[in-house]
């Protein structure tokens, strides 16, 4: 569950801790503001919910944007690429996703950045303005229409995204960023990215622990020295590469005093080395989950108030200050944290309120203990600085293939240098430097061995692509990616599906002039008479046109087809695209009528025909290279050039042809080249 009314209090102090500082932090570039900036929860994404009705399903769907924003932090300015909410206002972060396990949500991702032809190149940077999203550490499908980052929008598109969650799905804290291969690095270095919550409600926490208020904190690097990489010309302004905590540069998180919350702490940095994370002296820390997934006991106390994330990692923690404090990254302050007044102290992280204890979260199958598991198929991966196994990312070539139907014990070299993440799955780490032994993470910096469970009869597995990387993305965008495809017909789930709604139209990819809505009172591009009468008109009742290759009046019959259409001049005399291969016509002049041609010559190579319209015809055409028929040895049935009726049998009887191809013009006798080209005997 998600809770924030336990802080609001709080925040009654700001106004008189604000007029006590003087130095100028303007975030949004509307204008000065005196002291350090307050650190505020990031916005929230809000779904709009679509009943069951009338044999429609029941769905969420919102709408996120990437665009072009300007934002003034700590005096200094930065323009780059941001993620809003549709009608909302650009921030780093981006706003805050909440989902619910059980729910079927449609996300509308709309790109507003300049359009631009995608490269062609590979594991290169490359494509600054083509964008898209991936939900990092969820547990759901990596195909389309679901998590694919392989799918991207250029500026000026858009397409939906649905996320099935499953209805065992653990509650936790997740993230997401922009996953274009080619230009990872650049969007994420940028601000690209935000916080992803499923709600807990289900994980059967004590009443004490769900009671804790809560606070999101996300501490960003933005590194503007990205600008230009793959031929940016966007990122700009005068902010240096900084650390940055609700997108604040040495703000203030004001906490009641002496009380527990919950803090949900996302440390994104493009560079995924590990960070050590340290939370002052004046506040108690407990560590109640990593990367989404509740600890096995929970919770464990951090007496240093410090704990190592790599630069993708996540950390739940229990936190309750009774001074003023700080937070900092490699013990470096990047924001404060100030107590004002006194909070409640009912809530708490432990089992019981009189003795420190611990407690144990409702567990998913697919998160169960591996460590006892003997039958296991095991694989070898190794990453480097540009490679996974040796080898750049092949959008058409697998890492590796593998059913669904084992348990994984995967050896993973190189990671200590070049941190690897597996979508989809999460991983149980099996004495792994840095990680609790048979613990949960979809990060590892790490030269170890991780398990997970990849068996439909014990886990929840998905087919297909299941992408696997270093989490340095500068590494990624040049080849240190690879992916797992997960075999069909072995048990994994496949695919989700776009809802059922007779009010909406759906769509892997649109352009934004033409949303893909049934029902906005606009026709759009993707919408017509027929397919959305009350956006686009009611059709005629007959057809209008006999020439245009649409059916006007939605009967199914398209111009001369149409019975409107048999007084159309246009109708009577044949013509390409009638939609009927009239004389004159064939597949090489007129393939919409006639059908299209094949891709070789294959009905015959002596016919004198071009089949495959590709300009040779018969022997002339390479593709009738193996054609007995094209062969010019004796006894192929075929009276060559430089064989005569004595020395082939040929050419015996043969009596008419051009004399250079045939030596033996009606006397039976062999002559040398005779004739005028078209007769013999003694015309030469």
């Amino acid at each position: 569950m998600i809770k924030h009314a336990a802080v609001c209090a709080a925040f009654a102090t700001l106004t008189a801790l604000l007029a006590s500082c003087t130095a100028e932090v303007d975030h949004t570039g509307s204008g000065a503001r005196l002291g350090p900036e307050p650190i505020l929860d990031p916005p929230q994404f809000t779904w709009t919910y679509h009943p069951a009705s009338g044999g429609n399903d029941e769905y969420y769907d919102g709408t996120l944007e990437v665009g072009e924003a300007t934002f003034t932090i700590n005096g200094d300015t930065l323009t780059t690429r941001a993620y809003r909410q549709a009608g909302g206002e650009y921030s780093i972060p981006a706003p805050t996703i909440t989902m619910v396990p059980g729910n079927k949500y449609v996300l509308h991702f709309h790109n507003l950045l300049p359009y631009e032809t995608a490269s062609t190149e590979h594991n290169v940077f490359k494509d600054p303005n083509i964008a898209n999203i991936h939900t990092h550490g969820l547990h759901i499908s990596g195909e389309t229409p679901s998590d694919d980052v392989t799918r991207a929008f250029p500026g000026g598109f858009g397409g939906d995204f649905v996320y099935d969650i499953p209805a065992d799905h653990m509650g936790g804290t997740y993230w997401y960023h922009a996953h274009h291969h080619g230009s990872t690095y650049l969007q994420v270095s940028g601000g690209m990215f935000g916080q992803l919550i499923i709600d807990d409600g289900n994980d059967g926490l004590p009443s004490n622990v769900a009671a804790m208020g809560e606070r999101q904190v996300i501490v960003g690097y933005l590194d503007p020295g990205a600008a230009g990489t793959g031929g940016d010309t966007l990122m700009s302004g005068t902010l240096a590469p900084s650390w940055t905590v609700n997108g604040t540069i040495g703000g203030v998180m004001t906490v009641p005093g002496n009380e527990w919350l919950h803090w949900r702490v996302l440390l994104a940095d493009r560079d995924a080395s590990p960070r050590t994370l340290g939370i002052g002296a004046g506040c108690e820390v407990a560590l109640l989950a990593r990367d989404g997934v509740w600890r096995t006991e929970a919770p464990l106390a951090l007496s240093s108030g410090e704990i190592t994330l790599t630069g993708a990692s996540r950390a739940d923690l229990a936190v309750r200050c009774t001074s003023s404090s700080s937070i900092t990254v490699n013990n470096n302050a990047v924001a404060s944290v100030a107590v004002a007044g006194t909070g409640v102290s009912a809530p708490h992280p432990y089992g019981s309120a009189g003795a420190p204890s611990t407690w144990q979260a409702v567990r998913p199958g697919y998160l169960r203990d591996l460590r006892g598991v003997s039958a296991v198929n095991t694989e070898s991966v190794r990453m480097g600085a540009r490679t996974v196994n040796g080898g750049k990312f092949d959008h058409d070539v697998a890492t590796l293939t593998l059913p669904a139907n084992d348990v994984q014990e995967w050896s993973i070299s190189g990671a200590a240098r070049h941190p690897f993440h597996l979508h989809v799955y999460h991983m149980q780490a099996l004495g792994c430097s840095g990680y609790e032994d048979g613990e949960y993470y979809d990060v590892i910096a790490s030269n170890c061995s991780v398990r997970f469970d990849l068996s439909s009869a014990t886990s929840t597995p998905y087919e297909g692509r299941t992408i696997m990387h270093c989490h340095i993305l500068e590494h990624e965008d040049q080849g240190a990616m690879g992916w797992l495809d997960v075999t069909t017909g072995s048990g994994a789930a496949p695919p989700p599906t776009f809802p059922v709604d007779s009010g909406a139209t759906f769509g892997a990819l649109y352009p934004l002039g033409a949303a893909p809505v049934c029902g906005d009172m606009t026709c759009n591009g993707t919408e017509d008479q027929c397919s959305c009468a009350g956006d686009c008109g009611t059709p005629p009742g007959v057809e209008a046109l006999c020439t245009d290759g649409v059916d006007e009046d939605c009967d199914g019959n398209v111009d001369c087809d149409d019975s409107d259409c048999s007084a159309d001049a246009a109708c009577a005399t044949p013509f390409c695209g009638d939609l009927n291969c009239d004389a004159g016509e064939d597949s090489c002049s007129c393939p919409g009528d006639c059908g299209a041609p094949p891709s070789t010559e294959t009905m015959m190579c002596t016919g004198g025909a071009d089949e495959d319209c590709d300009g040779d015809v018969d022997c002339a055409d390479a593709d009738c290279g193996a054609d007995a028929a094209c062969s010019t040895t004796c006894g192929n049935g075929t009276c060559d050039a430089g064989e005569d009726c004595s020395s082939c049998s040929d050419c015996a009887g043969v009596t008419s042809g051009r004399p250079t191809n045939r030596y033996c013009c009606g006397d039976g006798t062999a002559q040398s080249a005779e004739g005028d080209g078209s007769i013999c005997d003694g015309n030469y």
